[in-house]
């Protein structure tokens, strides 16, 4: 909710879009020079779920101090602390469920671990429909928070999530780096479009007429479309390859940020904005398949870590560059560009996983 939130109540404050992008990107690279630590951190602390628990609370903490409305400047050191706290319990996450998928079921398994993060993403926007776009519900962010925290509270260390000793060298990251290719491309593409999506989207519906609920609302769409896709297209990766799983993602990427600025402001936006959510979203997940796919042992922490860092140096460029296009090539200059690169970027990576073996 954080981003999309910011996004508007800095617009509205007089922020120029390209300041917004800004905004965005300085949360982005906080959580990207966080995520490569993630392995290194959580055998610190003692444990993925003992550092995903000290981060929700940090997060807490973060929330609550945006609530209380701080002077501009301040946003930009509350938010990269969010974006760092944030990452970690994302990322800690992603390995715990790693670690738990099974053999010949990870699209399935992992699919259905993603509907649960995109519920939470798209849940967290539709919170502005109750408290309205105002800085208190930040507040109301960090009470979800809370309770996540509580609920983590009966769970157990999951085997395998973090290596208990783990030694790092040049060659022990050469093998891990070269295997990553192709499932940290596609993990960098899903950054760099759902960054946009959260910080750059609200401020071109807003250009396009929408009004300010409406266009925060925007990334509920797209996280409701994100939530219902994943399941569908893990399924998919199983039984017909990654390769064309990924294909298709993008070419619906690509047909929905052409489509979605043509029919704002009207109603007909919202199922073409659930759909490109939908599929832009799934592309992480067919990353984080490949990647539970080749690595095994301590090299899947590291493996996880690098495609967390893949995705958020996506979002630290993705957001900016839409900002800055938005802001000098207005009217079909955004569409068209994340239309390339959504097929560009979708073609080269079906490419490399189908000669990897799908």
């Amino acid at each position: 909710m954080s981003t999309p939130l910011a996004a508007v109540l800095l617009t509205e404050a007089g922020a120029s879009p390209a300041l917004v992008g800004l905004y965005a990107a300085s949360v982005w690279v906080a959580a990207l020079l966080t995520a490569p630590g993630t392995p290194w951190f959580a055998g610190r602390i003692g444990g993925a779920l003992r550092l995903h628990q000290a981060a929700g609370l940090v997060s807490c903490v973060a929330l609550l101090a945006l609530a209380l409305d701080p002077p501009f400047w301040l946003w930009f050191i509350i938010g990269p602390l969010l974006g760092a706290a944030s990452c970690l319990t994302w990322t800690t996450a992603d390995a715990m469920a790693g670690a738990m998928a099974q053999p010949g079921q990870e699209g399935r398994f992992l699919g259905l671990y993603q509907t649960f993060v995109s519920a939470a993403i798209g849940g967290g926007p539709a919170m502005l429909w109750l408290t309205g776009v105002q800085t208190g519900a930040f507040a109301g962010c960090a009470v979800l928070m809370g309770l996540g925290f509580l609920l983590t509270l009966r769970l157990r260390e999951v085997v395998g999530a973090v290596p208990r000793r783990m030694r790092m060298s040049i060659p022990r990251l050469r093998p891990v780096a070269l295997m990553m290719l192709a499932p940290a491309g596609a993990a960098l593409l899903c950054g760099a479009l759902e960054s946009t999506a959260g910080a750059v989207f609200p401020v071109q519906g807003l250009t396009m007429g929408l009004g300010a609920t409406a266009a925060a609302s925007i990334v509920v769409a797209t996280g409701f479309g994100n939530m219902l896709a994943q399941y569908p297209v893990g399924r998919a990766a199983d039984r017909f390859g990654s390769h064309r799983a990924l294909l298709g993602c993008a070419m619906a990427v690509a047909l929905g940020s052409l489509l979605w600025p043509w029919l704002a402001p009207g109603w007909g936006i919202w199922p073409v904005l659930a759909v490109w959510g939908g599929a832009a979203g799934s592309i992480y997940t067919l990353g984080m398949v490949r990647a539970v796919q080749r690595f095994a042992g301590p090299a899947r922490a590291l493996g996880m870590a690098g495609l967390n860092t893949a995705y958020l140096l996506g979002g630290a460029v993705g957001a900016p560059l839409g900002g800055f296009l938005l802001e000098a090539v207005p009217g079909w200059g955004l569409p068209v560009a994340l239309a390339v690169l959504a097929l560009g970027g979708g073609l080269v990576l079906s490419l490399a996983a189908l000669r990897r073996g799908g």
